[in-house]
């Protein structure tokens, strides 16, 4: 009997052992994925705080372009301001009554239009005829003048304000 109960348990025992030594091979490589996979976790982590640290300086960065951006428009356009500041344009004037020198139509001009700086020697620094827009073929074309001296600039204005036209 004793032969027969052996019997009765070596079966079920031996699979027991075989089912445990299955369970502890399985926990090993359990372990051994947890293992891995919180190693990989902790790189895509420090890899995330290093790119989040180098987003932030990025963001500081552009943030800094932006202002000195917007700083260097104002420039440019008070730059550009200032350069057209001592800008007169001269409206209804034909080719043919500038038929010499430009310059010195303009000149002439603003002597006959403001006689108190008839004696001032009047420095133009660019004169041109603006182009003609496409809508207004046969029309006047503006003359665009650049005076040295802004002074002279505004005695020339001051002296025509009251003028209604120049004839010439």
């Amino acid at each position: 009997m004793k032969l027969f109960l052996e019997h009765l348990f070596v079966g079920p025992i031996e699979d027991i052992a075989s089912l445990s030594q299955e369970i502890a091979t399985t926990s090993k490589e359990l372990k051994r994925e947890v293992v891995d996979l919180e190693q990989r976790v902790d790189s895509v982590e420090r890899n995330h705080d290093a790119q989040a640290g180098e987003l932030d300086h990025h963001r500081q960065e552009l943030l800094t372009l932006q202002d000195s951006h917007r700083e260097l428009q104002y420039r440019l356009e008070d730059l550009e301001n200032r350069s057209r500041h001592s800008n007169i344009r001269i409206r209804g004037v034909t080719a043919q009554a500038t038929s010499g020198s430009l310059e010195d139509f303009v000149i002439q001009l603003f002597w006959n239009a403001a006689p108190a700086i008839k004696d001032q020697e009047i420095i133009l620094d660019r004169t041109h005829r603006v182009s003609q827009p496409s809508w207004a073929p046969g029309q006047a074309q503006d003359i665009l003048t650049c005076l040295h001296y802004y002074k002279h600039r505004e005695q020339i204005l001051a002296a025509v304000r009251d003028l209604n036209a120049i004839n010439f």
